[in-house]
């Protein structure tokens, strides 16, 4: 993020004060900032950042948490696969084209979806073997409501 936030801002710079613009980056600026869009599905993923409404879920038993917990993550893993099928299907039909402005392969630009899907899919399979493996202390609901998703307060008993 680092790099794209430097990146963006020496073309900001040099195309208001030196009128110089270069389409390799910009196009290289667009390249990164989908790689770290699409890769930080997968690391939200693992840091159970999603957005999400949890009422009825904070009401339930633990064992039924588990159980809401698994398949809520399956239905998110069966999305990322279909999403990683129809990714990959594109980033080979269209992959064939030369960009204009790196001038390299697009199969590298359109690659990232298919290989940060798989990412995904890998992270979700990690959060869906915690749940199963967790104790049912887990998914108990704190003192403020706030389900013990990521552990934290039972390491500090």
């Amino acid at each position: 993020m680092g790099l794209l936030a430097l990146s963006v801002i020496f073309t900001v710079i040099m195309r208001y004060c030196f009128s110089l613009s270069w389409k390799e980056v910009s196009e290289f600026n667009i390249t990164l900032f989908a790689f770290t869009t699409f890769w930080g599905l997968g690391v939200c993923i693992l840091r159970n950042e999603h957005v999400v409404i949890d009422m009825l879920y904070n009401k339930l038993c633990p064992p039924v948490k588990r159980c809401l917990s698994v398949l809520n993550y399956g239905i998110v893993l069966a999305v990322d696969l279909i999403f990683l099928r129809y990714s990959w299907a594109y980033a080979r039909k269209a992959g064939v084209q030369i960009s204009q402005g790196m001038e390299i392969p697009m199969i590298f630009m359109y690659g990232i979806m298919p290989v940060c899907a798989l990412i995904a899919a890998a992270c979700i399979v990690i959060r869906i073997v915690e749940f199963i493996r967790a104790p049912l202390s887990f998914f108990e609901t704190g003192e403020n409501g706030d389900p013990q998703r990521d552990g934290a307060e039972e390491k500090e008993r």
